[in-house]
């Protein structure tokens, strides 16, 4: 496994033992996500969901996230992606959780601030046992993301809007037998994030012109 663009590009990670239940996302499906949203990572925080060996997040870093939070209940992938960090030198830049990742969304999404990339990448088994849970987790992401983040979510099944809240605004995109479904929360404009309305030129009085316009500062 590789870095496949940015500050870290050719740079090799670990994956997984050969015997280990984790399955990692293939570079060309990771290349192919990070093509349709590598350039809105600068300034942005990654947040790795189901973070296996970490190369999501590690990706996001390599094209300037500012920082990235790993979730990740399994004691080995954790340990894993502790290794990846540092092997990366990310360390003073990722944030490790050993937690499950619906519990962590549940607890900590509306403590996120600023614009944030989630990438979900749940493990397969979890489409076969019922969606609700899927389902619950971009519910909440989708109601409480600030300004400017998106959502990534990965999946070995069609996504349809059993699984995707207002199904219309997410772009879904098929690689072979994955499917990937990107959706975007829009920056507020100016006149929004400051709770204005918008106002009207006042007109002249008694058929004068308007004098100069002289700016805030």
């Amino acid at each position: 496994m590789r870095i496949i663009a940015g500050q870290r590009r050719g740079h090799k990670i670990e994956g997984p033992r050969a015997t280990a239940a984790m399955r990692p996302t293939s570079d060309l499906v990771r290349e192919s996500l990070f093509n349709i949203v590598g350039a809105m990572m600068p300034g942005r925080t990654a947040v790795d969901l189901f973070a296996g060996t970490g190369a999501i997040g590690l990706e996001a870093l390599s094209r300037g996230a500012e920082s990235a939070i790993f979730v990740e209940k399994d004691r080995e992938a954790v340990a894993l992606i502790h290794a990846n960090v540092a092997k990366l030198r990310y360390q003073d830049r990722a944030q490790i959780r050993l937690a499950d990742a619906y519990r962590w969304v549940r607890t900590h999404a509306a403590e996120l601030v600023g614009p944030t990339a989630v990438f979900l990448d749940p493990p397969y088994r979890e489409y076969e046992i019922g969606v609700k849970r899927i389902r619950a987790v971009l519910d909440q992401l989708v109601e409480q993301l600030p300004a400017g983040s998106l959502i990534v979510l990965e999946a070995g099944r069609i996504l349809d809007d059993q699984i995707l809240p207002d199904f219309d605004a997410w772009d879904v995109r098929r690689y072979g037998d994955t499917q990937v479904a990107v959706w975007l929360r829009d920056e507020p404009d100016a006149n929004e994030a400051a709770g204005d309305e918008p106002r009207s030129e006042p007109e002249a009085e008694g058929g004068e012109e308007p004098g100069e316009e002289v700016g805030d500062g």
